[in-house]
């Protein structure tokens, strides 16, 4: 279902800040990421962001994941052709994802990939309006106004169940079956991808996360984080905040903060790169080409704040 944007806004712009990390139990990272703003988007795209949690075997999710996040870029990013404008946008993206699909079943032919899939969440941000793709337990979520919303509905056994009405959210958070998920990219055999459009204003600010975040810091803490903070040093402390929980998980988070783009928007430097691509496999050459300026400088940066987190026990 496509719902229709409402609000008329202002010409706008973005403010990006990204943060994949491995975790504290993981000695790999299956979470893939990439964040990119105009101009290396299609004309009448402001950011296109996705998040993909990858699964199975050792190196398995890794490959899934990355595999995914190319697909999103190649057939969504810059070099795509693809059109903001075009009234077929919803079916265009709903196709992307079931190629996507195909592409990562069809790579699942060695023992090391045998059976391997990822989640996938990808936003497409334009003026005033946000087209949504989604399959898995990763998700979209807006904060407007004090209110945070959860834009994506899990596609997991538990999540199917509360739907139903078979279990309570609460039995959902402890059951043995919650990471069990219902339908995932190249693991199932069809896919139903989730798409939608929801309406943006200026101040909204849309973060997409994997469990490894949204399973351990509380919605409330992710909504103050998130209000708090401008989008570098919020990812950051959450990813803190997931980490300072145990971290069994890998944890990846994205904010993309939609600001007036008549004003001076104040981009840090994250944003001022303007693009993030970030692969599960370790030592992703274009990770390190975007990010190796900025490597001394996020150490003092992550500290400080971590310490400013727990001042204000959030």
């Amino acid at each position: 279902m496509v719902q229709n944007a409402s609000l008329t806004t202002p010409a706008t712009s973005v403010v990006l800040g990204a943060l994949s990390d491995v975790g504290q139990k993981r000695s790999n990272n299956q979470d893939s990421m990439c964040s990119l703003a105009a101009p290396n988007t299609p004309p009448g795209v402001t950011a296109l962001v996705a998040v993909a949690d990858g699964m199975g075997g050792h190196k398995g999710g890794e490959v899934a994941s990355a595999l995914a996040i190319e697909g999103v870029v190649a057939r969504l990013g810059k070099k795509s052709g693809a059109n903001a404008a075009a009234s077929n946008r919803a079916e265009h993206l709903a196709a992307v994802i079931h190629q996507i699909h195909a592409d990562i079943k069809a790579a699942s032919n060695t023992p090391e990939t045998t059976g391997m899939g990822t989640t996938l969440s990808i936003a497409v941000i334009e003026d005033n309006r946000m087209l949504v793709g989604h399959v898995g337990d990763s998700r979209i979520y807006r904060v407007r106004d004090g209110q945070f919303t959860q834009l994506t509905e899990d596609h997991s056994w538990v999540a199917d169940e509360v739907r139903r009405g078979s279990l309570t959210e609460a039995e959902a958070q402890v059951h043995p079956r919650r990471n069990l998920l219902s339908q995932a990219i190249g693991v199932t055999e069809t896919i139903a991808p989730m798409v939608a459009e929801f309406d943006l204003a200026v101040g909204d600010k849309i973060m997409l996360c994997s469990d490894g975040l949204h399973g351990l810091v509380s919605s409330e803490d992710m909504r103050l984080t998130i209000e708090k903070f401008p989008p570098d040093l919020a990812v950051q402390i959450l990813v803190e905040k997931a980490n300072d929980a145990g971290g069994p998980d890998n944890v990846t988070a994205v904010i993309a903060e939609i600001v007036d783009g008549s004003k001076d928007s104040g981009r840090t430097q994250l944003s001022e790169m303007n693009t993030i691509t970030l692969d599960g496999r370790s030592g992703s050459s274009i990770f390190r080409l975007l990010t190796a300026p900025l490597r001394f400088l996020f150490w003092p940066i992550r500290l400080l704040f971590k310490g400013v987190g727990k001042l204000f026990g959030r």
